[in-house]
C-alpha cells in the first residue's frame, strides 16, 4: 500500500534481523503496556510450548535474566527472536501501518516469510523451534563456532591470512562494517589479532559459525526440516539478504542459503534504494528487531546524501514504549496513495496536498523538548565533537594552544589565581592531579582546542557532547555562556567536589552495567551508585570505601577486572549531596543565552532544553553520566563522524567499543 510522503511516493519496508540482536527482557515494556502485542507473544508463546514443552514468555522474561546475561543457548534464542518480531509485525499491521516489503537478515528471513503469508504460521513455529534445537545439538565437529563483527572494510579480511583461511566473511553489514564467521580458536586468534592493531570489534552472542563453510555438515538435517514446509506464494514482498532479491515465491531450498550464504544486507539496500530513485520513490524503513541494529547499519551505509527515515520501533535501553509511540505517530500521519495518483511529485495537486506528511523532526521530537541540530547541507555524515572529563588531564597538555591565545589565557590566570601555563606545562608542586586543580585545567585546555577546531574549520558542528566536566566545555562551545563564565563555574565545581570526603570510585571492566547491578543488588551492597555508564563493558561505582572494597572482593572472585580510581571522593554519587545543593546556588547567579548547537546532556543522555542548564547542571554532581545512552542517541540519528577536542583519546575509544556493540549479524 504505498503512500504519499513529501510529494513523492513513499514505500514502507518491515527490516527483521537475526541472531545476535537478542537480550533478556527484550520488548517486556512493551509486552505489559500494549494489549496487541502481548496478545500475539501469548498466542506465539502457547505454539511454541507444544514444541518446547514450556513457556518461552516466561524464560525471557524472567526477573533472574538480567538484559545483560549472555542469551546465547540457541534453543531458546532462536524462537525468541522470531516471537519478538513477528508479533511486533502484527502489532503493527493491527495498527494501519501495512507494509510494502518484507526484509529480513539470516533468522529473519524465516519472520519475514511467515508475515507475508508464504507458509503457515505453526510451519514456521516447527520449523525455527527444531531448527534452534538441531543448532544447539550439533556443534561442528572440529570446534565449536561463533561469530565476530570487526570494524574494517573487506580488504583486511582479504589481505590477513589469519582471517581468510580460517574465516569466512558471514556479512557485509556496512562498507567499513563486516562479520566473520569461524571455529572459536580461530576467533579468539582474529580477536588478538585485531587489538594488537587498535581495530575494533565485538563477539556476537552466537555458539554456531553461521553464514561459513564451518556448518555445511548440518545441510542434510536443515533440508530435512525444510522439507516439511508447505510454501505458497508470498502477500507481501519479501527482500531476501543472502542474494539481495525481492521474491514473491520460496523454495524450500531458501531456508537452507539464509543461513550459509553471506548476509549481503549492504548490497541489498543500496539495490533498494537504486531502484527506488529510478521510479522516483521513497522508502521508509522500520526495524523490528529487538536492538534497532538494522537501523543504524542503514545509517552507516548511507552516507553520500541525506539518509532515509529509518526507526527502530525497539530499544535496548528500556525506551519501547517511546520508540513504539514514535511508529505510531509516523502511521498516523501517513495517507494512502490515491489510487489516481499517477502524477509526479512535484506535480502534486493543492488537493493532493492533504497527503504530505510533516518533516522527520515532526514525527519524531527529540524528548525532552530538545535544540534542533544546526543549519548544515543535507548530505555527509554529521559532526560530532565531544569533551573529556577529569582523568584525561597530563602534563604538558596545551602547550600549543596556550602560545595561540594568549589573552584567554590570561583571562584565566587572573579568575583563577595562579598560572595555568605553568600548572599544565610543568606542574611542580604536583596539583595537577587534584580536583580543584584538574578542573579548571581541563576546562580551559578543552575550550582552547574548541577555539582552535573553528579557526581550521569555520563548519558548525552537529551535536555537542561532553563527559562530566566536558559537558562544560560543550555548553560553551554552543553558546551557553562566555569562556570566563564558564572557568567560574568549573573552578568553583572543582572546589566544592574537592572539599567532599568519606568515599571513592572503581572501574569496573568486563561486564555489563546491568550484570554489575545485579550482581551488587545479590550481595546487599546497596551503598554503590553507577556514577559512569562509560562502555558496554565498562562502569565506574561510587560510594563508601568498605563497600567498594567488599565488592572489589566479590568481582574478583567472579574473575571480574576492578580497577580502583586515584579520587578523593565519590562523584556522581548520592554522597555529593550537600556539594550539589552549594552548586546549585552559586549557578543561580550567572545568565545564560541559548544554545546555537544541540548539547547532549550526561544525565539524560538527550539533547538539552535551554531552561534546563540550571537543573541539569546542578543535578549532575550527583546524577549517573550516561555517555553509552548520550552515543546510542547520536548513532540514531544518522551517520555521525565524532572529533575529540582536548587531550587523549579516552572518548574516541569508548565510543569506539560502544559503537562496535551496537553492530550484531
Amino acid at each position: 500500500m504505498p503512500y504519499l510522503c513529501e510529494g513523492r511516493k513513499t514505500s514502507i519496508v518491515f527490516m527483521f534481523p537475526g541472531q545476535g540482536c537478542q537480550f533478556y527482557q527484550m520488548g517486556r515494556e512493551l509486552y505489559q503496556n500494549n494489549s496487541v502485542f502481548h496478545r500475539w507473544m501469548n498466542e506465539l508463546d502457547a505454539l511454541i510450548r507444544v514444541e518446547l514443552g514450556h513457556s518461552l514468555i516466561a524464560e525471557i522474561y524472567d526477573a533472574n535474566n538480567a538484559r545483560s546475561k549472555t542469551f546465547d543457548d540457541l534453543r531458546i534464542s532462536h524462537p525468541a527472536i522470531f516471537m519478538v518480531e513477528y508479533a511486533l509485525g502484527k502489532t503493527l499491521i493491527e495498527q494501519q501501518i501495512q507494509p510494502d516489503y518484507l526484509l529480513g537478515t539470516s533468522l529473519g528471513e524465516l519472520a519475514a516469510a511467515a508475515l507475508a503469508e508464504t507458509l503457515p504460521l505453526s510451519d514456521a513455529i516447527r520449523f525455527v523451534t527444531r531448527q534452534g534445537q538441531l543448532f544447539h545439538r550439533r556443534q561442528s565437529p572440529a570446534t565449536e563456532g561463533t561469530m565476530l563483527a570487526i570494524l574494517c572494510d573487506e580488504s583486511l579480511y582479504q589481505q590477513t591470512p589469519l582471517l581468510h583461511d580460517h574465516c569466512d566473511i558471514a556479512a557485509y553489514n556496512a562498507q567499513s562494517l563486516i562479520v566473520i564467521a569461524g571455529q572459536s580458536a580461530r576467533i579468539a586468534e582474529a580477536e588478538r589479532y585485531l587489538s594488537s592493531r587498535d581495530i575494533v570489534f565485538q563477539r556476537l552472542p552466537v555458539k554456531q559459525a553461521f553464514h561459513s563453510r564451518h556448518i555445511d555438515f548440518l545441510k542434510p538435517e536443515v533440508d530435512v526440516l525444510a522439507s516439511e514446509l508447505r510454501l505458497r506464494r508470498a502477500q507481501i514482498p519479501v527482500i531476501s539478504c543472502h542474494n539481495t532479491e525481492t521474491l514473491n515465491q520460496l523454495t524450500t531450498d531458501h531456508f537452507w542459503r539464509t543461513i550459509r550464504e553471506p548476509i549481503r544486507f549492504s548490497q541489498t539496500l543500496a539495490r533498494i534504494e537504486r531502484e527506488a530513485a529510478e521510479r522516483g520513490e521513497s522508502m521508509i524503513y522500520l526495524d523490528l528487531g529487538p536492538s534497532g541494529t538494522l537501523a543504524n547499519l542503514i545509517k552507516q551505509n548511507i552516507r553520500d546524501r541525506q539518509a532515509p527515515q529509518t526507526f527502530a520501533v525497539l530499544s535496548p535501553f528500556g525506551r519501547d514504549l517511546e520508540k513504539f509511540d514514535e511508529t505510531l505517530a509516523l502511521g498516523r500521519t501517513l495517507k494512502p496513495l490515491p489510487a489516481s495518483a499517477t502524477a509526479p511529485a512535484q506535480q502534486t495537486s493543492q488537493q493532493d496536498q492533504s497527503f504530505v506528511r510533516p518533516a522527520p523532526q515532526q514525527v519524531q521530537q527529540p524528548a525532552h523538548g530538545a535544540q534542533q541540530p544546526s543549519t548544515r547541507p543535507a548530505t555527509g555524515p554529521k559532526r560530532v565533537y565531544v569533551f573529556p572529563g577529569q582523568g584525561s588531564q597530563r602534563v604538558g597538555m596545551g602547550a600549543e594552544l596556550f602560545e595561540q591565545f594568549p589573552d584567554h589565557v590570561a583571562q584565566a590566570d587572573e579568575i583563577l589565581g595562579y598560572s595555568l601555563r605553568t600548572l599544565c606545562l610543568e606542574d611542580p608542586d604536583r596539583q595537577l592531579s587534584h580536583t580543584q586543580y584538574t578542573q579548571p585545567a581541563l576546562y580551559t585546555v578543552n575550550a582552547l582546542a574548541f577555539l582552535n577546531k573553528q579557526q581550521q574549520d569555520r563548519r558548525q558542528p552537529d551535536y555537542l557532547a561532553g563527559h562530566s566536566l566536558g559537558e562544560y566545555c560543550a555548553l560553551f562551545a554552543a553558546g551557553a555562556f562566555s569562556f570566563e563564565t564558564g572557568l567560574k563555574l568549573v573552578k568553583k565545581r572543582g572546589e566544592l567536589m574537592a572539599r567532599a570526603t568519606g568515599g571513592s570510585m572503581a572501574a569496573v571492566i568486563g561486564r555489563s552495567a546491568d550484570e554489575i547491578k545485579s550482581l551488587l543488588s545479590q550481595h546487599g551492597l546497596n551503598a554503590l551508585d553507577v556514577a559512569n555508564y562509560n562502555s558496554p563493558s565498562q562502569t565506574v561505582l561510587a560510594g563508601p570505601v568498605e563497600a567498594l572494597s567488599q565488592a572489589k572482593e566479590i568481582f574478583q572472585a567472579l574473575e571480574i577486572t576492578v580497577i580502583p580510581l586515584s579520587v578523593s571522593a565519590p562523584f556522581h554519587s548520592r554522597y555529593m549531596q550537600s556539594a550539589m545543593e552549594e552548586f546549585g546556588e552559586y549557578l543561580k547567579q550567572f545568565s545564560y543565552s541559548p544554545l546555537q548547537i544541540p548539547v547532549i546532556s550526561n544525565i539524560h543522555a538527550v539533547p538539552y532544553r535551554d531552561n534546563e542548564l540550571i537543573d541539569n547542571l546542578t543535578r549532575q554532581i550527583c546524577g549517573s553520566v550516561r555517555w553509552v545512552e548520550t552515543v546510542q542517541y547520536l548513532i540514531r540519528q544518522g551517520e555521525c563522524e565524532f572529533e575529540e577536542l582536548g587531550p587523549g583519546n579516552v572518548l574516541t575509544k569508548l565510543i569506539n567499543s560502544i559503537r562496535a556493540a551496537s553492530t550484531p549479524v
